[in-house]
């Protein structure tokens, strides 16, 4: 889909939630590649901000998230960044915490004219990841899911990249929250995300779909996300490389 100065937008406002447990490490490099992202949407007359969620910091995470803002700050035309803190523990949480504060901010807009994605701060997001989620909204599509790649495996040993590889790409509607989208009013409809550990981006996107929303799994714009061993969240990415590189042990040893 082609926007021209004349198209009527459905999207007046995007929102990114980043939520944030101890990733000193990347979560500069997140944040880096979602002002990136959100370049690709200068001159649309869009409203743009990010939330950023710090859970239950106990590392220097939000010295790193502070001293990005500030950086941000000194430049022209900075990106509006908003910091929450929590201490939930509760990837569920924090999402849901982070819409709120969005919804909140882009009170004086229709639900339905507000654009939301979500990632999370050991991935970078492409340059067209917002570009593309927009295009798909003004196109109808209330809910976007894309895929993941892991650029670095070096934390992992043997056939666990290739058995992994092998096994992501039959699967034929992934979903991640750290590569997802959604339209507001529908968001809002379904009662947002629930507080869970784990899953709660399956459980949003269940209930979207069950109120016969528009969907787009897109496969061709990836998040680069971390190969780490030790997760995050319980029954996350990094746990179900964790198996995944069990199995590949276990078959090595037959």
């Amino acid at each position: 889909m082609k926007l021209t100065e004349d198209s009527p937008l459905r999207t007046l406002a995007v929102g990114v939630v980043l939520p944030v447990h101890n990733e000193e490490e990347l979560v500069q490099q997140a944040l880096t590649s979602l002002n990136d992202a959100f370049g690709a949407l200068k001159g649309w007359e869009i409203e743009l901000r990010i939330v950023v969620v710090l859970d239950s910091c106990c590392d220097n995470s939000v010295t790193m998230v502070e001293e990005w803002v500030r950086k941000q700050c000194r430049e022209k035309n900075a990106l509006p960044t908003t910091i929450v803190v929590c201490e939930a523990s509760n990837v569920g949480i924090a999402r849901g915490l982070g819409c709120t504060t969005l919804l909140e901010q882009f009170d004086y807009l229709d639900p339905g004219n507000i654009w939301i994605a979500t990632t999370d701060a050991d991935s970078r997001v492409p340059d067209d990841w917002l570009r593309m989620q927009v295009l798909q909204h003004e196109s109808g599509v209330d809910l976007w899911c894309g895929r993941v790649a892991v650029s670095d495996w070096s934390p992992r040993v043997g056939e666990t990249a290739a058995r992994w590889q092998h096994e992501y790409e039959v699967e034929s509607h992934p979903i991640h929250g750290t590569n997802l989208g959604f339209n507001a009013q529908i968001y809002v409809a379904v009662g947002g995300f629930n507080p869970s550990r784990v899953s709660e981006d399956r459980e949003l996107c269940a209930a979207i779909e069950a109120r016969g929303a528009v969907i787009r799994y897109d496969s061709t714009v990836r998040v680069v996300t971390s190969a780490r061993r030790d997760a995050r969240a319980p029954l996350g990415f990094a746990h179900a490389l964790n198996l995944i590189e069990i199995s590949v042990g276990l078959g090595a040893g037959d």
